[in-house]
C-alpha cells in the first residue's frame, strides 16, 4: 500500500511538474552545463591532436576566446531577458483577451520552455568555459568547447527567430482553440476508448459482506486533478471493500466534505481514510489530465470573453463554437459511461464516475446562448454546432439533452432577435434542428 501511495504522489507531482514553466528549462540548462564540462575534459585530453588536424577550425588565442565568450554570454543574457519579457506580455495579453485559465497552456507549451532553457543554458555554458581559459603558468584554451559555443550561438539565434514566430502564433484565438481541442480529444480517447454501443453493459455483483456505505471525508481542500483508480482497486481488494467515487477530477471540494464512500463491514479508520485521500491529487487549479469538462470550459470562457461588451469579437466566439462542436461530436461517438473496476472474480470494487453528456452540453451551450442575445450569427452558429453534434449522437439520452438545450436557446433567440429577418432565419434553423433531433427519439 505504501508503494501505491508513492505512485499516486508521483503522478500528482508529475502533473504539477508538467504544468510548470521551469522543468524543461532546467533539463536543458543542466544538459548544456554538462556539455560544457564534457567538452572541456575532452580538450584537456586530446587538445593537441585536434589542433594539429584542424588548426583553422579550432585554433584561437586566449584573449580572443575570452572576448568571444564574453560577447556570446552578454548577448544570451540580453536575449534571454527579452524572451522573458515577451513571454510575460503574451501571458498578460492572453489572460486579458481570452481567460486566465489559458495561462496554464502557455506554461505547459514545450516551445516556450525550450527557448527559455536554451538561452539561459548557452549563457551558463559560456561562463563555465570562460573560467577555465588561462595563459599562465600553462596556456589552455578549450578548442572544442570554443567551437561548441559558436555553434550554440547559431542555434540560439535560430531559436529566437522561432520563438517570435511561435509566440505570435500561440496567442491567436484559432491556434489556442485548436491546442485546447486537441488535448481534450486525446484525454477523452485515453479514458473512454470504446465507441458508443461497442461495450456491452454487464451486471456487476456487489460483495455480499458490504452492508453499509461509510463516507470518506476530504483531508484537504482544493480542486481534484487526478484520481488513481487502480490504487483504489488494490485498496478495495486488500480491505474486502467497495469504493464509490463521489467527486470527479475538476470538482472543487472543501475540507471535511465527502470525497468518496466505502462499503465494508466496519467503518474505515483514520489510516484507511488517509490512504483513500492519497489516491486523489489536489491543487489550486484544474488541468486537462483527467478532466474533459475543463477543455470545454476553457473554450466557453474564451467565447464569453469575446462576447463581452468591452471586446465584442463575434468571430472568436464562432471559432470557439466550432471547436466545441468538434469535442462534443467526438464525445457523442464514445461510450462515456463509468468504467467500473472489478477484482479477479468479477466483483465490482470501484464505482467510478463517467461523463454526463447532458451536463457537458449544458456547460458548452447555455452560457454562450445567454451572452449572445441579439447576436444572430453567433446564435445561428450555436444551432449549427448542436446540429453537427446531433448527427453524431446514437443514443436517445444524448439527443434528449440536445433537445433541452435547443428549447433554452429557442426562448433566448426568438425573444432577442433584433429584426424580422433574424427571427425568420433563427426560426427556420430551430425547426430543422428539432426535426433532426426528434428522429428515432
Amino acid at each position: 500500500m505504501q508503494a501505491d501511495l508513492a505512485d499516486s504522489r508521483f503522478k500528482q507531482l508529475w502533473v504539477q511538474i508538467h504544468s510548470s514553466l521551469w522543468f524543461v528549462p532546467t533539463l536543458v540548462i543542466t544538459g548544456l552545463m554538462l556539455l560544457a564540462l564534457g567538452l572541456i575534459e575532452i580538450d584537456r585530453r586530446v587538445d593537441d591532436m585536434l589542433l594539429e588536424r584542424w588548426p583553422q577550425l579550432l585554433l584561437v588565442e586566449a584573449e580572443g576566446a575570452r572576448n568571444l565568450l564574453s560577447t556570446i554570454a552578454g548577448a544570451m543574457a540580453t536575449i534571454g531577458g527579452v524572451t522573458f519579457s515577451i513571454t510575460m506580455v503574451a501571458l498578460t495579453l492572453a489572460s486579458g483577451q481570452y481567460t486566465s485559465r489559458v495561462m496554464h497552456n502557455f506554461m505547459r507549451d514545450r516551445g516556450n520552455q525550450l527557448v527559455l532553457g536554451i538561452f539561459i543554458g548557452v549563457f551558463l555554458y559560456c561562463l563555465l568555459v570562460l573560467r577555465v581559459i588561462s595563459e599562465r603558468p600553462e596556456p589552455f584554451v578549450p578548442a572544442c568547447a570554443m567551437l561548441g559555443s559558436v555553434l550554440l550561438s547559431v542555434l540560439a539565434s535560430a531559436t529566437f527567430v522561432f520563438f517570435i514566430h511561435h509566440i505570435s502564433s500561440t496567442i491567436q484565438a484559432d491556434e489556442m482553440a485548436r491546442a485546447i481541442t486537441q488535448e481534450t480529444l486525446q484525454m477523452v480517447e485515453r479514458y473512454f476508448p470504446d465507441v458508443a454501443g461497442d461495450r456491452c453493459e454487464r451486471e456487476l455483483s456487489l460483495h455480499p459482506d458490504a452492508l453499509a456505505w461509510y463516507p470518506v471525508p476530504a483531508r484537504q481542500w482544493g480542486t481534484i486533478q487526478t484520481v488513481a483508480e487502480l490504487q483504489l482497486l488494490k485498496w478495495a481488494c486488500a480491505h474486502d471493500a467497495i469504493v464509490r467515487m463521489q467527486r470527479k477530477p475538476g470538482d472543487f471540494i472543501g475540507m471535511g466534505e465527502t470525497l468518496m464512500a466505502v462499503a465494508m463491514p466496519q467503518p474505515p479508520d483514520q489510516q484507511m481514510i488517509a490512504e483513500l485521500n492519497g489516491a486523489c491529487g489536489m491543487d489550486a487549479f484544474r488541468t486537462l489530465d483527467q478532466d474533459p469538462f475543463f477543455g470545454v470550459r476553457q473554450l466557453v470562457d474564451m467565447a464569453l470573453k469575446a462576447l463581452s461588451p468591452g471586446i465584442n469579437d463575434s468571430t472568436t466566439a464562432v471559432t470557439c463554437l466550432n471547436h466545441i462542436g468538434v469535442i462534443l461530436t467526438f464525445c457523442a461517438k464514445r461510450n462515456l459511461k463509468p468504467r467500473d473496476r472489478c477484482d479477479e472474480r468479477g466483483n465490482v470494487r470501484v464505482l467510478s464516475i463517467g461523463i454526463d453528456f447532458a451536463q457537458l452540453a449544458s456547460v458548452a451551450f447555455r452560457q454562450i446562448a445567454e451572452s449572445a442575445q441579439g447576436n444572430t450569427e453567433v446564435l445561428l452558429r450555436l444551432l449549427n454546432t448542436i446540429s453537427k453534434t446531433g448527427k453524431a449522437c446514437t443514443q436517445r439520452a444524448a439527443r434528449h439533452a440536445l433537445l433541452h438545450e435547443v428549447a433554452v436557446i429557442e426562448d433566448i433567440a426568438l425573444h432577442s432577435a433584433k429584426s424580422q429577418d433574424a427571427k425568420e432565419r433563427l426560426g427556420a434553423e430551430l425547426c430543422a434542428l428539432k426535426e433532426l433531433l426528434m428522429r428515432d427519439v
